[in-house]
């Protein structure tokens, strides 16, 4: 009897100091994001109680230097001067996607998760996946070689060419997690398309790459023409691996799914 007692008295203390250890996280990150509480956030209550509190957590390894919306690309990931030095080639297979316009599937086809906001209107955002936390898509690499070959040198999670039609926008929102880093090359930039994080604009330009965090609240306005940019997520180098594969252990199913549909859409290209 007496062990039963002891058992359930060190569950309790386990249960209570978990909870304490996720709350003090959850708090450190609802307050960056300067949500209500620690359950508030884009998904179900107690999902975006344990989303705030791994990124929290993740925030305590993250330096103060690259703890900012910007942050410089060659700081963290210089190899990506290979998309610069081969712009031209990125841009010539980029016209050739462009070619089958209509066939391109929009992101929220692929990502339901983007759905409200991808399509709150009559604009479209479409997207050509290189790769979505997984595999290269294979039809798609073949669509366009060069391109194909330069990502598969760097360390993206997530490849592909976001294109935006004139007059487009993305209402303010977040990225769910802390653990990547955001990269994008302009490749075809129309007059003051431009994306916003934490307040600070910035205008897209061609063969100029910006690497930002989506944690940080940010938007876009895209009112003159059609944008393409080459859209890539990469992993944060100052957390440790563990986060990072514990991010990918959770969305595996999530991202086999939309893998599935990218690569339905890939067949009609």
């Amino acid at each position: 009897m007496k062990k039963i007692y002891y058992f359930l008295i060190s569950l309790v203390l386990i249960s209570v100091i978990t909870f304490a250890f996720l709350y003090n996280n959850a708090s450190k990150y609802s307050k960056f994001a300067n949500y209500k509480n620690n359950f508030d956030g884009p998904t179900p209550p107690i999902t975006s109680f344990v989303l705030n509190s791994f990124n929290g957590f993740i925030m305590k390894n993250i330096p103060e230097k690259y703890s900012t919306p910007f942050i410089e690309w060659k700081e963290i990931i210089p190899e990506a001067q290979i998309l610069i030095d081969n712009f031209e080639t990125i841009k010539n297979e980029y016209s050739e996607v462009l070619k089958k316009y209509e066939e391109i599937p929009e992101f929220d086809k692929l990502d339901s998760h983007q759905n409200s906001l991808s399509n709150h209107d009559d604009k479209k955002w479409k997207t050509f996946v290189f790769k979505y936390h997984s595999g290269f898509n294979q039809k798609n690499c073949d669509m366009c070689p060069e391109t194909s070959k330069l990502l598969k040198k760097l360390p993206v999670e997530l490849a592909m060419f976001s294109i935006m039609e004139k007059g487009k926008k993305l209402f303010p929102h977040r990225g769910p997690s802390k653990h990547i880093l955001r990269l994008h090359l302009g490749i075809d930039i129309p007059e003051k398309a431009k994306i916003t994080v934490d307040k600070k604009d910035y205008f897209w330009k061609e063969k100029e790459l910006v690497l930002f965090d989506d944690t940080y609240e940010h938007s876009v306005d895209n009112p003159s023409g059609l944008r393409g940019v080459l859209f890539m997520d990469i992993d944060r180098k100052h957390i440790p691996k563990k986060y990072i594969w514990i991010a990918n252990l959770v969305g595996k199913q999530y991202f086999t799914d939309v893998n599935k549909k990218v690569e339905e859409k890939a067949k009609i290209l």
